[in-house]
Formats: structure tokens, sequence, C-alpha cells
């Protein structure tokens, strides 16, 4: 009796014993499953670029590569996989938003090197030419941006914020540089005559540039970001549409016909100091009268570079006027 009673139990205990350890073993096999996939999928969306290419993209792009637009990138707290050479040299306001290393430079503009893109796997190509589209879009997919598409340094901000999946950073940026700026401005117009002038000489070595209201080393930071007014024979040349990128070229012997209340010197090619007596012997030149900028820190144009150069311009028009004024 005791014998069967056994065999009765044996059964549909193992029959239950069965079914569990294959419920098991199945749960088992399907996390196993959803841990291989789910790192390899990746939420995507639609978006039309600066030129109006459907491209579909990560909602929010984490391996960025730019062959150009490294302080809109960097001021949605993004840090890019990838740069070029003259972001990274000749924008140096910006290095104290990455690490050294942290960004690999991919070459210079307009000659990158593609192996180097590939090893980086980026998700995100953002570029400003049309032309680079073709190459890009094989290794990931690819943005053109335009800087002249956007009427300003904070439209750009809020438009690069769109394509990084990232408004609500762009749009603590825009809150934190209208404040900063705002409050650069106040120091100006503390200090500043009503009507003053201001003019951006980049030095060369066969001849001079005039940098107009343009987004060129420091143009965008001085006229269009903190609203300075450009000197009259500046301004004409603006107006005229004369600039090749924003700068306009002039000889040594006309520099004095530029000459603002206020004049900024970027020199780029006569470190030496070796410049013309056209430009040695003018009274702001011989009176040191002029605010030297680095170009390592005003080569750049982006709006985090721009406010940078804006507080600064700020400060410099500030302490030359006050040392003016002794």
């Amino acid at each position: 009796m005791m014998q069967k009673m056994i065999q009765h139990i044996k059964l549909p205990f193992f029959l239950s014993l069965f079914v569990l350890l294959a419920a098991c073993n199945e749960n088992s096999v399907s996390s196993k499953v959803d841990e291989q996939t789910t790192p390899d999928t990746i939420e995507t969306r639609i978006v039309t670029d600066d030129i109006g290419r459907e491209v579909e993209i990560p909602v929010r792009a984490k391996r960025v590569i730019t062959d150009w637009y490294l302080g809109q990138i960097l001021a949605l707290d993004v840090v890019p996989v990838g740069g070029v050479t003259a972001n990274l040299d000749y924008a140096t306001f910006l290095k104290q938003h990455y690490k050294d290393g942290e960004i690999t430079n991919i070459g210079t503009d307009g000659k990158v090197s593609l192996e180097k893109i590939i090893e980086l796997k980026p998700d995100l190509i953002i570029t400003w030419n049309p032309e680079d589209v073709g190459k890009y879009e094989k290794i990931a997919p690819t943005i053109v941006f335009a800087e002249d598409a956007h009427s300003s340094a904070i439209e750009e901000i809020k438009v690069m914020g769109k394509y990084l999946g990232r408004q609500k950073e762009a749009e603590t940026f825009v809150t934190e540089f209208e404040d900063r700026i705002a409050k650069a401005k106040g120091k100006i117009n503390d200090v500043v005559p009503d009507g003053a002038t201001f003019t951006i000489y980049e030095m060369f070595e066969k001849n001079a540039t005039i940098v107009g209201n343009s987004s060129v080393s420091g143009g965008r930071a001085l006229y269009q970001i903190l609203g300075l007014k450009p000197q009259e024979k500046v301004q004409e040349l603006y107006d005229a549409k004369e600039a090749s990128g924003g700068r306009y070229e002039i000889s040594y012997e006309v520099v004095g016909d530029y000459v603002g209340d206020y004049n900024f010197m970027i020199n780029f090619f006569n470190k030496d100091g070796k410049l013309p007596g056209t430009w040695t012997n003018l009274d702001v030149v011989k009176n040191n009268q002029i605010i030297e900028l680095p170009s390592e820190y005003y080569f750049a144009s982006d709006p985090l570079s721009g406010l940078q150069q804006a507080e600064e311009l700020a400060d410099k028009i500030v302490e030359f006027t006050k040392v003016q004024q002794k």
C-alpha cells in the first residue's frame, strides 16, 4: 500500500518540477536575449536639417563628431568625440569645457581623416559642408548645420539643441547667455560715451584687414552680441558688402582712415613686431591706445566663445577707458 502511494506521488511531483524548471530556463534565455539586444536598440527620429534634407538621427546623440561646430555643441553640455584642428587649437576659450585628450583631432577643416571618424564610431556627424555629406553619411547619420541660416547666436543654440535632443540644455544656455551679456553691456554703458566707435584690425604680413559686423575674429562679440558701433568707414564697408568672409582687406597705407574711438588689434603674422611705419606712426599706436587681442582666443565665433569674448571685451573696454580718463 505504501509503495503504491509513493508511486502515485512521484509522477505528479516530477511533472510539476519539470514544468517549473522549464519555465525558469525560458525566463533565463529570454533575459539573456534582452541583455544582448537592448544596448543595440537606438531610438531615432526624423529631422529636417539646415539645407532641407530629411535625416533619421538618434533622439539624443551620444557620440558626436563635427568638422566645425565645437562651441555650439559644448554649449549644450555635450563633448564631441571628434573635432578639427582649427577649433581645438584656435578656440582657446572652449578648452575649459573639455578635458585634454577628450576630443580626438580628426584633421583640418576640409581635409578630415575618414579613418579616424570610423574608429570613433559616431552616432551623429554635424558638418558645415553639404559636399561632404556623401562620404560622412556612409559612416553615420549626418546633419548639415549652416551658421548663416540662423539670425543670432541664440538661434544657433536653439537649433543645435533640437538636433542633439537637448532643448532643455539650450534654454538653460540662452537664459545664462542673456543674463551675462546684459551685465557686460551694463559695464560698458557705465563708462563709454554715447556714439563711441569701435574698430578691429587684423595684422598680416603684406596687408591689414578690417573686421566687419560679422562672425569672425571678435566681430560677432563686439558688434552683434554687445551691440557696439563700428567706426564710420568700417560701417560703410559692411554696408557695401565688400567683405571676404567678414574681413575687409586694406593696404597699410590707409589704416589711419579706419581709426575709431576704441581700436583692437589681432596680430596674426607679425609676431616680431615689425609693422609698417604707416601703422606705427599712428597717434593711437604711439600713445599706446591699441587694445591687443590674442588670435587663439578671438579666432572662433561660436556662441560659447562669443559669450566669453564679449565679457572679456567689456572688461578691456572699461579698463582702457579708466586709464584714458586719468
